[in-house]
This record gives C-alpha cells, structure tokens and sequence, in this order.
C-alpha cells in the first residue's frame, strides 16, 4: 500500500517535486522507472486532491467561522476594514487583522474583484473563530456558500 502524505500519495509526492523542478513528465518517469502516461495520472490525481482539500477546508470555513460577509459591488476599499471590524464586534470576535493586512488579502486574493479603490464584484471576507479574516471572490465560491447556507437554514429551522 502506498505511503500517504496527507491526500497525496508517495508518487504524487515524488511527481510534484520533480514538476516543481522543472521536468518533464517522461523524465520523471525515466527517473522512477515507469511510464509517462502513470506520471500524467499521478499528477492529474494530485491536482485534484489538492482542489479537494482547498474546497473541504473552504466549506469548513463557511460552516463553523462566526463571521461571513459578503461585500458588495461598488463598495470603496478603504469602507471593507470598518465593515469586517464592526460585524467581528456584533459576534464578540477580535479581529487579529489591521487595514493593511485586509487591504492586501483583497488584492491578492480576489484582485479579479476590484478596480481601482473599488469593490466591482463581490467578495467573500470570512473571518474563523481565531479572529484571522479569509478572502475569496464570491464569484468563485458561490454556489457553494448557497448549498452550505441553505443547510444552515434547514438545521435552524429544525430546532426552532
């Protein structure tokens, strides 16, 4: 049985560093003695693994983080610290973030959302229970976050 290192695999492991060394699929295969057509799948595997565990720990994110905030279009981006701030007060949670922090998980991790000092599509901004905020283009992770929040509602409406 294979070693496992997390979700990937002794070979995923041994094929992502060699990708990230700049080879080739046939020369990882010549190294580990296999084909090239098992190196692609291995690789292909990994991928998907990693996106997997991405969007396990997003959906772990959206359902157990007290605060969750969708930013809207046409909101300025000096507007988005205060905003977080004060919903982090609502929930009792100290935000352990400052204005440059926010500003630059904006415009790393959902540039495609703005332009300018302005917000042109909406984010997600969450912020887990340590208090460390998270941003995504809601974009991007919107049908996921409806699923989730609709089986929030269906829990909440079972214990009403």
């Amino acid at each position: 049985m294979p070693r496992k290192y997390g979700l990937f695999t002794d070979l995923q492991i041994k094929v992502l560093i060699g990708r990230s060394r700049g080879l080739t699929l046939r020369e990882i295969a010549k190294i580990l003695n296999t084909s090239h057509q098992n190196i692609s799948i291995a690789e292909k595997r990994a991928y998907d693994n990693l996106e997997n565990a991405k969007r396990t720990i997003l959906t772990y994110y959206i359902i157990g983080s007290p605060v969750r905030i969708i930013i809207d279009k046409d909101t300025h981006l000096m507007d988005v610290p205060k905003i977080i701030v004060n919903e982090c007060d609502k929930k009792g949670l100290r935000l352990r973030s400052d204005f440059t922090l926010i500003y630059k998980l904006i415009r790393f991790n959902a540039s495609e959302c703005i332009s300018g000092s302005r917000i042109i599509n909406p984010i997600l901004v969450i912020v887990d229970e340590t208090g460390r905020p998270h941003v995504y283009p809601f974009g991007k992770v919107k049908d996921l976050y409806n699923q989730l929040e609709k089986i929030r509602q269906d829990m909440i409406g079972g214990y009403s």
